[in-house]
């Protein structure tokens, strides 16, 4: 998709991108890699370019160079994430969440590639322990993070780092090897034998405070290809999921423009690659709002946008962000009848009272409904439009 006023889509994973993606979403997600001198760097690919390592001479996988040597090709630091005032704000206070991924080396990597099991796990707790201690250094608010990685196990690699900070486990398992189809052939026997509600008990079982859910296991024909029960994102599928989850928020990944409203329809999290801050309607018709969790609109608006011609929407956007007020900024009975509105429409399991207790200016339940920005702004490696 492209921008209608040319807008430029910053470097996935830059300060600028996650800048971005915490102030015009509900939050970001984001990657992080651990460097020869342990530090934390937030890249996404387990090697870099090869045209960057032919201009700049540093090593070929990205964990093996020090933190110095990437920041001399542009790799911001997690440190300097975590001291960008314009997002620890966002992240601190204004209900905003961040889903930190933690990436494992690729297998021929000097710095923490093995193929032994210990190493690995060594390395996966290394990386959990600094970035739950950078992560409580930060005083973030309860249920504004969680980490999550594809690593096996990563649960108890993260009950061994005896992290603070939520965790949750990426499935199917993605190898760190391999091209895209090789990855997508590895990880196959692993999604077909891990239906959707399978994976949801594994996850309330390790304590996780909701479910990395792949966009494979709720839409197109790979949904059917799983052993046991399966979920969709409309019809009876839907209405199954809804009564299954009992509010039990699921993030879903990646979700494409078209599948957003369907997504949010069923209340759930959309990771999305499209953060257009100038991208106003849907391809339904409806109005784009990109705020569902941190700048709600209430019934009159909803009701508004969903009257509006195509050519109102634009300005119905920039009347609704001047106006609304942003969950920040509501009294506790604004964040109430919200939150007694969502439970009721999307059948959350939890009470009232229960939900409110979790409800501060700075935070939110974790059954919420969010849109959050992948890598920031969205993906710019590989992309598709």
């Amino acid at each position: 998709m492209e921008s209608i006023t040319g807008w430029q889509r910053p470097a996935e994973n830059t300060i600028e991108a996650l800048r971005h993606g915490i102030t015009h979403c509900d939050g970001i997600e984001f990657d992080l890699r651990l460097t020869t001198d342990g530090k934390l760097m937030l890249y996404h690919d387990n090697c870099l370019p090869d045209d960057v390592v032919e201009s700049s001479g540093l090593n070929h996988w990205t964990e093996d160079n020090s933190s110095e040597e990437l920041a001399e090709i542009g790799v911001a630091s997690f440190a300097e994430l975590l001291s960008d005032a314009v997002v620890i704000e966002a992240w601190r206070e204004h209900a905003k969440v961040a889903c930190v991924e933690l990436k494992m080396p690729h297998p021929r990597t000097k710095n923490g590639g093995a193929v032994t099991a210990k190493k690995r796990e060594d390395f996966a707790v290394r990386m959990a322990i600094l970035a739950d201690e950078m992560l409580h250094e930060a005083e973030l608010p309860k249920r504004s993070a969680v980490l999550w990685s594809f690593k096996r196990n990563f649960k108890k690699s993260c009950n061994k780092a005896e992290v603070r900070i939520p965790a949750a486990q990426l499935k199917p398992h993605i190898p760190e090897y391999g091209s895209t189809t090789v990855k997508r052939i590895v990880a196959l026997p692993s999604f077909m034998w891990l239906s959707l509600p399978f994976h949801m008990k594994m996850q309330q079982k390790a304590g996780a405070p909701m479910l990395p859910c792949a966009l494979e296991y709720l839409s197109g024909w790979t949904r059917h290809i799983t052993f046991g029960r399966t979920a969709g994102l409309s019809g009876y599928a839907g209405e199954r999921l809804t009564r299954l989850r009992k509010g039990y928020q699921a993030y879903v990944w990646p979700v494409p423009f078209s599948l957003e409203r369907a997504v949010s329809d069923l209340g759930l999290t959309a990771v999305s690659d499209h953060s257009e801050p100038d991208i106003w309607s849907t391809p339904e018709g409806g109005v784009r709002w990109p705020r569902w969790a941190s700048q709600p609109l209430d019934a009159d608006w909803i009701s508004k946008m969903n009257a509006a011609s195509a050519d109102k929407h634009e300005s119905l956007i920039k009347q609704a962000t001047a106006s609304l007020s942003p969950w920040h900024e509501m009294n506790d009975d604004e964040r109430r009848d919200f939150l007694d509105s969502w439970r009721k429409r999307w059948q959350w399991g939890r009470s009232l009272d229960e939900l409110c207790n979790d409800a501060t200016p700075e935070t939110m339940p974790w059954e919420v409904s969010r849109l959050i920005g992948h890598r920031g702004a969205g993906r710019t490696s590989g992309r598709k439009h």
